[in-house]
């Protein structure tokens, strides 16, 4: 029980399962987080890894996983935000429902989850990573409610660490480009997509391709894993870190004007 413990939400899969076992195997303790009894029971059998039901949109979880973890007083030093969903498609289309889905996951989720657990980190002194997207900064078509919540969440991450400033709490952002995760195969059922809008088949076509390079370009979700564990035993980590095969294009996006990168997205649109 003196070892330094992390929670880390949407543990089940992907870059979540990756750091709760990476982070596990390098000595910490890991809360990992997930809703379904399967992937718990799933994490429940990795050395290191205490599995904790938590649904991000469900205040009742977040209030008994603070329970649970202050009845076991092993304090918190870590939080990992990276629960999150996609939804896409043409924003013509895209219902309020759909958006409010969007939002309730990737920005209300993760503040619901750091209000209930910033007393402990703020006790440890601890660290705050917030799992963001090349969305982020980068906004595409026909992944409007995605990128949009992910914008939010870097504003979001700016305000919180500015405000912790004074209080020993470090927040950091990482932002993952294409990643080999099955959230592509989430996304392909995405792209069973309906809508009436003129862009229904172009987003299709878009979609697939999109797929297709996820799962066979993309880095392991270890990659991922190994940065989310530097950010959290560095000494002074960076503010962002951007983990990509390769990073030119996105600092081609960051130099030039908004009209030369709309002007580089409509050639790249004219293609399909």
């Amino acid at each position: 029980m003196d070892k330094k413990w992390v929670l880390i939400t949407g543990a089940s899969t992907g870059i979540g399962r990756a750091c709760a076992e990476l982070i596990a195997s390098e000595g910490f303790g890991v809360y990992a987080c997930a809703r379904k009894k399967t992937d718990l029971d799933s994490l429940g059998g990795v050395s290191g890894i205490v599995p904790l039901k938590l649904d991000v949109t469900n205040a009742e979880d977040c209030g008994a996983a603070l329970s649970f973890i202050r009845k076991r007083k092993t304090g918190l030093y870590g939080l990992v935000n990276n629960a999150g969903i996609a939804v896409a498609g043409p924003l013509i289309d895209i219902s309020d429902s759909d958006m409010d889905r969007q939002f309730e996951v990737n920005l209300l989720g993760v503040h619901r989850v750091t209000r209930t657990f910033l007393p402990l980190l703020m006790e440890s002194s601890g660290r705050i990573v917030m799992m963001s997207s090349d969305s982020g900064f980068f906004a595409t078509p026909f992944v409007g409610p995605y990128c949009a919540s992910k914008f939010a969440l870097e504003g979001y991450s700016d305000s919180l660490r500015r405000e912790l400033l004074l209080c020993g709490v470090k927040v950091v952002i990482i932002q993952p480009g294409r990643i080999a995760t099955p959230i592509w195969d989430k996304t392909e059922k995405i792209l069973e997509m309906k809508g009436t809008s003129p862009f229904i088949e172009l987003a299709r076509k878009i979609g697939i391709e999109a797929v297709g390079k996820g799962r066979t370009t993309g880095l392991p979700p270890e990659a991922i894993a190994r940065v989310v564990q530097g950010a959290l035993t560095t000494k002074r980590p960076r503010l962002r870190y951007l983990v990509a095969a390769s990073t030119l294009k996105y600092r081609i996006v960051k130099l030039l004007p908004a009209s030369k990168v709309d002007a580089m997205v409509k050639k790249e649109l004219l293609r399909h």
